[in-house]
């Protein structure tokens, strides 16, 4: 790809992309792993040392440690650190992006998940495109601009976060309740894949449900109650009524794949015995987590009031009692981003590629903070085919063109946000 007239140089997007590898791989490199957050403070330095070589203005928050145990229940208590710079002023294009990672889990042939590898035209490690690859390319993006000598047309923010994996609230969350005012616009490098942004996303509700029954020896087992059994029941019910009743529902909005276009509720994701069971032990209590999606257009208040009128009748119909807890809740998001889009649009052209209209993600993001309170706001990045997956990896060819796009971005944007205004 080459510069065009009023464009970045070859050599500024090439000292951008260059950037962008060696911050890819040394953000590999430590392993950021949600929930247990190790090794948070180790990346919060490396990014804000990025960004301050940049000569952005940079604050690295710490979450208070009271609403950390209040607000985040699904977190270790290892802290937790927002890094957030900024440079320009004006209205404000904040690129969010998220450096916590999964664990890099089994399978993995290329490499080990947290040794990052350059081969074959690709980047490999846990997180390279689930979205540190993102982040790379925000980053290479701010090298790029900073080299084009004059101030950016606009402010330019970029916040850094943790947590997002586990629902946000100690990440973006919490960062966006100190704000006094929302980013009037808002990117998330996540990997959308090319073709086309997203422009909202489904909720999340994950329940945990505990049945309760009678320990007894397992020698004489009709002393007790199994709640084991008495969960399998349960759950069975339950998932027939919530089937029955999700069928009916399909969203206005269009949601790839096209079967995410309906709620779900998978069962049974984390199922056990609280504490450990015996083999030679009837089980008197029983566990097993729900994670229901959401549509857009549904609520977590209203998808929580649902589900425990769904549990309630499977309950009298399994004879299963039970208790229920949210373990952690994100809402739906979806908003019209307008001249975001047009100008993404635009910077992708330049860059040598067309993006169609956007759609809903089937899965979580942090957006639904942005977006509740008034922010225009896309997810755009990578392909998203081996996030969480083994040998994750992202193309330095998708690599440089997102450094490219990115860089473009904040001047297309001012362009029609000023034409907008006229």
């Amino acid at each position: 790809m080459g510069a065009v007239a009023g464009g970045p140089s070859v050599e500024a997007l090439e000292a951008g992309f260059s950037r962008s590898v060696e911050v890819l791989k040394k953000l590999i490199a430590i392993p950021t792993v949600s929930p247990q957050g190790d090794h948070y403070e180790e990346a919060a330095e490396l990014l804000a040392r990025e960004l301050e070589s940049l000569k952005m203005n940079v604050e690295v928050i710490k979450v208070p440690s009271d609403y950390q145990r209040s607000e985040c229940k699904l977190a270790s208590s290892n802290p937790r650190f927002i890094v957030y710079g900024w440079a320009g002023s004006g209205p404000r294009l904040h690129f969010n992006g998220h450096y916590d990672v999964v664990p890099g889990g089994p399978g993995w042939s290329v490499t080990e998940p947290f040794k990052p590898l350059e081969k074959d035209g690709r980047i490999y490690g846990r997180g390279a495109v689930d979205m540190k690859g993102g982040i790379a390319a925000v980053i290479g993006a701010l090298e790029v601009i900073r080299r084009s000598g004059s101030e950016p047309p606009l402010r330019i923010e970029a916040a850094f976060v943790p947590d997002e994996e586990i629902g946000g609230h100690c990440g973006t969350g919490y960062l966006v309740s100190t704000m006094e005012r929302p980013p009037e616009y808002v990117v998330l490098p996540e990997p959308s894949g090319l073709e086309r942004p997203w422009h909202g996303h489904r909720g999340i509700l994950w329940v945990r449900v505990r049945v309760k029954g009678r320990t007894a020896h397992a020698s004489t087992p009709w002393l007790g109650e199994n709640a084991f059994l008495a969960a399998a029941r349960l759950s069975l019910e339950l998932q027939s009524i919530l089937s029955s009743i999700y069928s009916q529902r399909r969203s206005s909005h269009r949601i790839e794949p096209e079967d995410a276009s309906m709620p779900t509720a998978m069962i049974g994701g984390v199922a056990g015995v609280p504490g450990g069971g015996k083999t030679n032990q009837v089980p008197g209590e029983f566990e097993f987590t729900i994670d229901r999606r959401l549509i857009p257009e549904e609520s977590v208040e209203a998808a929580w009031r649902e589900m425990l009128s769904a549990l309630r009748w499977a309950s009298i119909k399994a004879g299963a009692p039970f208790d229920a807890s949210i373990e952690l809740s994100a809402e739906p998001a979806s908003n019209e981003p307008g001249e975001l889009m047009e100008a993404l649009r635009l910077a992708a052209r330049e860059a040598g590629r067309e993006v169609e209209d956007p759609v809903i993600c089937p899965g979580g993001l942090d957006m639904w903070y942005y977006t509740t309170r008034g922010s225009k706001a896309l997810a755009y990045g990578p392909s998203y085919k081996l996030a969480h997956a083994p040998d994750e990896h992202i193309s330095l060819d998708e690599l440089r063109y997102l450094v490219a796009v990115f860089s473009l971005l904040p001047f297309k944007l001012s362009q029609l946000a000023g034409a907008a205004k006229e």
